[in-house]
């Protein structure tokens, strides 16, 4: 697939290597756009999240790298569903090891298969806390009016927030097409209470518009227990927080609130800050509201597989 422009986005105005390669490299389809001071991941993220003029848009962070037909198998399954906006792929993992050296771990993101791609709805349980697609993996379709754009949130939760944006349903490709590359050096923060804040967001916020039964909120609550770590914690700060998530507390069983106690101990700020957070984070908690009760209004639940 020769039939590209690429915006190579420089978000560090003191290094010069990005004009360096563009010069050297002469290719007309590749463009800088040198940033005039740091804007940080979040923000030239959402640059890149509105509609263009070309018809179809993917996003290639400098940590990932794309196989050579992730492009044409990414179009191809565009073409067969000409109403979906949102297509991605399944990603093959690998390590940074020193000296820049990039070492394949033999797992992938997903179960890879040789199906064909899969639509998938809104209201996914990975979704209470997570995000189903990858930024890097990820072909969107350009139409007019198109803004995905997001708060100025941390960068470990841009795609959890956008998630709640998209028009659904989203199509998966399952096959690995693109690479996805654990760094010895992230922009993620190491902040617990703040990782505990937004996990305790995006949970609340899901969970008072999803009405999910008592069977399936008991399901939910026995995945976080198997989580590695356990989530159990930040159901229960959702909880906390947010009345509308109040029916959460009568599945919480005795080792949950042991977890929760004994992690406040440890890191007495942690519940502190997320209690706080709807007051201090006000923007973020509306925002997540507002769009995830436009979600599961314009879209409903998808049945659980």
């Amino acid at each position: 697939m020769a039939d590209w422009i690429c915006e190579l986005h420089n978000d560090d105005p003191g290094n010069p290597r990005p004009a360096q390669l563009v010069a050297e490299l002469r290719d007309p389809r590749i463009q800088l756009h040198q940033h005039v001071r740091n804007l940080g991941g979040t923000a030239t993220f959402n640059l890149f999240f509105r509609a263009t003029a070309e018809p179809f848009y993917s996003l290639l962070e400098d940590d990932n790298w794309w196989e050579p037909d992730f492009l044409a198998v990414m179009l191809a399954a565009a073409e067969k569903h000409p109403d979906a906006t949102v297509f991605w792929a399944n990603m093959r993992i690998w390590e940074e090891q020193p000296g820049g050296v990039f070492q394949p771990t033999g797992r992938t993101v997903r179960r890879p298969t040789t199906g064909p791609a899969q639509r998938v709805g809104w209201g996914q349980r990975e979704q209470i806390m997570g995000a189903i697609h990858s930024n890097g993996a990820a072909l969107f379709r350009s139409r007019p009016g198109d803004d995905f754009s997001i708060p100025a949130v941390p960068f470990a939760v841009v795609e959890m927030f956008r998630e709640r944006l998209f028009p659904y349903p989203l199509v998966h490709i399952p096959q690995p097409l693109a690479n996805f590359s654990v760094t010895l050096r992230s922009a993620r923060s190491r902040d617990h209470a703040e990782w505990a804040t937004l996990q305790s967001m995006l949970a609340a916020t899901f969970l008072q518009h999803a009405a999910f039964g008592d069977n399936e909120l008991a399901e939910i609550w026995q995945e976080a227990r198997g989580a590695v770590p356990p989530t159990t914690s930040s159901l229960l700060f959702a909880a906390l927080a947010w009345p509308g998530c109040r029916h959460l507390l009568r599945h919480a069983r005795p080792i949950d609130w042991w977890r929760l106690i004994r992690g406040s101990i440890r890191r007495p700020a942690v519940p502190w800050r997320v209690l706080g957070s709807r007051q201090r984070h006000a923007d973020w908690w509306n925002w997540l509201d507002q769009n995830t009760a436009a979600c599961f209004a314009r879209f409903g639940r998808a049945a659980t597989p």
